[in-house]
């Protein structure tokens, strides 16, 4: 039942939304002992208030892999774009903040640089999971034909225990939904 009210919130929030983008990322992890290039994918409806501001809802996928180690990260994240002329296209600034789940199969080892095994004697990975923070700076091609977003943003996680990561994003998407208020513009 609780996934139903959650598809149902999320398809409302679809519907009301002015803009969504819809495409992918090309990322740079940087973490203690790891850093590597992955990709993504997010899903990120906006909701304007005012001609060159609007709140958004994102979710994303990013995916990294190093020699043998994966890492997976799903963040939930909500922004604040304010466009630099004030016309909601052009260059944009966009603060954000939210939670990140992350996943790994990279082993957790203590100070001393042994591994750290659970109660039942596995081997513990690294977690990921934390509030996450960061800014975001873009271009939107002001042209309701072809409403092409070009971004790049840093993005940290705070997590409970080391490594914290970093990751430095460079984005391209394709507004679906920001033609019929580029028309009105």
């Amino acid at each position: 039942m609780r996934l139903n009210n959650n598809l149902l919130l999320f398809l409302a929030l679809f519907c009301i939304s002015n803009t969504l983008h819809a495409q992918i990322e090309t990322a740079h992890l940087f973490s203690k002992g790891e850093s590597s290039t992955g990709y993504g994918v997010f899903l990120r409806p906006g909701f304007p208030i005012g001609k060159a501001d609007e709140l958004s809802v994102e979710a994303a996928v990013d995916f990294f892999t190093h020699d043998a180690s994966h890492i997976a990260d799903i963040p939930l994240l909500i922004g604040y774009r304010h466009t630099l002329n004030g016309s909601g296209a052009g260059f944009y600034l966009e603060p954000f903040a939210g939670y990140t789940f992350g996943g790994t199969d990279i082993t957790k080892v203590n100070a001393a640089g042994n591994t750290v095994y659970d109660n039942a004697g596995n081997a513990e990975d690294e977690n990921l999971s934390g509030p996450s923070a960061g800014l975001g700076f873009g271009y939107i091609i002001p042209k309701a034909s072809l409403p092409l977003n070009f971004g790049i943003r840093y993005e940290h996680i705070f997590v409970s225990s080391e490594p914290s990561q970093d990751m430095l994003s460079f984005r391209v998407s394709w507004s679906l939904l920001a033609a019929k208020r580029m028309q009105q513009l």
